[in-house]
């Protein structure tokens, strides 16, 4: 992450003065054009599905996945049922236990001739599931390729990565969200996890979802990848051999895992049983497109041929005239989303900010920037709830010590509250309020318009997990659910230090973005 801050900044830095600090990001963009946008230029990742009662025509259904174990059991759940095809697209997916169960599933579903296609971002800070994985596949007929495997030293390309996560089995039936393929997404970690959120769909949406993904599968920035040389020296044989036993390991079945794919099902499974799938009246998904880099920035029109997702949002956001609530990890605000946040409360629209404290967050230069705004977002009238940086008593884990470790909050879900019957909207997705999202990751999320229960079971998740945080109250000043007054940074002893020094880059970052 600090990798990519700075050399993000660098390259920033040195376009600054050609390219007139952070305007030229909107360069093509009205600022005033957030009305409608999906309907005067038509987004070709972007569908919106009306359900037809009388017909069953465009009908999709949804569940809420807040729990990382039963995320994982509904994941494992789908690529059991699969008779066709399945496709696998994630921005981190690393060979731990969760990834372990995952491809062993991948694996069984390819035996029973279903075709399996992999796309993982390579970008150089997360990326672990390299080509030693993706050749182990190989003989079970299941291609993986790599987004944007631009070298480090493309100083600008290599941060214009794919954050899009999405699970898609037989044109029926997806999982997207904030969640990647690591243990700390899925309540497994004895270290750090996050508190989570995925929309399972299933119905005609999912078909545009499959096109997005074949989309990005097929585009010239995802690469097949080059099997491993053997090397010659003795020294890089034994490091190539080694890594060989290790994907033929993780490739087979260990009585630990074993162990752990059963004390997931018996905690998951009766959840899952008595989920609701809510019907959803109109269903939306947008996605970005792929391919964006640092030379599209010159040669298209970056934002309209590229950047749709955070425009969709925009729109939606900009027909709220009752409440708004957002659930991000990261609040970095650019020109654009701060012109639209000061709209809003200008309005006296109730706005309900959850996000990360110092203590529970990945980011410590998003931190930074947090606490220089948030008091402010805060004295006009919004409510803004940090994660203290500990375990919810949402659900059992597995463990006890996977409670004591330490928690994020990774969940990007956004509530929209309207006047009049059937007009209240969620958003679930992978887009973070930051400037990765808003302008380099490629995004998708879906919207669901119209089922108030739906609306109601992801505004009280969003809520309970707030209201166990610390409640911003004032400058410098939080309180936890009782009232008392907490530490503003978050629970136990949160160092500053690192936070305060990284004040100025991550101020640069923000400017120049």
């Amino acid at each position: 992450m600090l990798l990519r801050l700075l050399l993000s900044a660098a390259t920033a830095m040195s376009l600054s003065f050609m390219m007139a600090g952070c305007n030229w990001v909107y360069w093509d963009e009205d600022f005033d054009s957030y009305k409608d946008l999906s309907l005067t230029n038509p987004y070709p990742f972007h569908k919106v599905d009306h359900f037809d009662p009388q017909t069953g025509a465009e009908r999709n259904e949804a569940m809420v996945l807040n729990n990382g174990l039963v995320a994982l059991q509904a994941r494992i759940d789908m690529i059991r049922r699969a008779k066709q095809t399945i496709e696998v697209e994630y921005f981190i997916f690393s060979p731990d236990m969760s990834g372990k169960i995952l491809v062993q599933e991948l694996v069984d579903a390819a035996k029973r001739g279903v075709t399996v296609r992999i796309l993982i971002d390579k970008s150089a800070t997360v990326f672990e599931f390299d080509e030693f994985y993706a050749e182990g596949l190989k003989p079970y007929g299941i291609e993986v390729r790599y987004y944007n495997a631009a070298p480090i030293y493309y100083i600008s390309t290599i941060n214009f990565r794919n954050h899009r996560k999405l699970l898609v089995v037989d044109d029926h039936e997806a999982i997207t969200g904030g969640r990647n393929v690591e243990n700390d997404y899925y309540d497994l970690s004895e270290h750090y996890n996050f508190l989570d959120r995925d929309l399972y769909v299933k119905g005609s949406i999912v078909k545009a979802m499959r096109a997005s993904f074949d989309a990005f599968f097929e585009h010239e920035i995802s690469e097949r990848y080059q099997a491993p040389e053997i090397p010659s020296s003795r020294i890089e044989l034994q490091k190539y051999e080694r890594k060989v036993s290790d994907v033929k390991a993780f490739l087979v079945h260990n009585p630990h895992e074993a162990e752990t794919r059963a004390k997931i099902e018996a905690i998951a499974r009766p959840v899952l049983a008595s989920k609701p799938l809510y019907s959803c009246p109109e269903m939306t998904f947008t996605s970005d497109a792929p391919g964006g880099s640092f030379w599209t920035r010159f040669k298209d029109p970056y934002s309209d041929n590229y950047r749709f997702l955070r425009k969709t949002i925009f729109d939606k956001v900009m027909t709220v005239d009752k409440g708004l609530i957002l659930a991000s990890p990261y609040l970095l605000n650019n020109r654009k989303s701060e012109h639209l946040m000061h709209v809003l409360l200008d309005k006296n629209i109730d706005m309900t900010l959850y996000t990360n404290s110092l203590s529970s967050t990945d980011a410590t230069y998003v931190a930074a920037q947090l606490y220089t705004h948030v008091y402010d977002w805060q004295a006009k009238g919004m409510k803004v709830y940090l994660h203290a940086g500990e375990w919810l008593d949402e659900m059992t884990t597995i463990s006890p010590s996977i409670q004591s470790a330490r928690w994020g909050m990774h969940a990007k879900t956004q509530v929209y509250k309207r006047s009049g019957a059937g007009q209240n909207e969620i958003m679930v997705g992978t887009y973070n309020i930051d400037n990765r999202s808003n302008h380099y990751n490629a995004e998708m999320a879906l919207f669901c318009r119209g089922n108030d229960l739906l609306v109601t079971e992801i505004e009280q998740s969003i809520l309970s997990r707030a209201n166990n945080g610390y409640q911003i109250v004032g400058k410098n000043q939080a309180v936890d659910s009782e009232g008392k007054a907490v530490n503003v940074y978050g629970a136990g002893d949160p160092d500053t230090t690192k936070m305060k020094f990284m004040w100025l880059p991550s101020w640069l970052f923000n400017f120049l973005l």
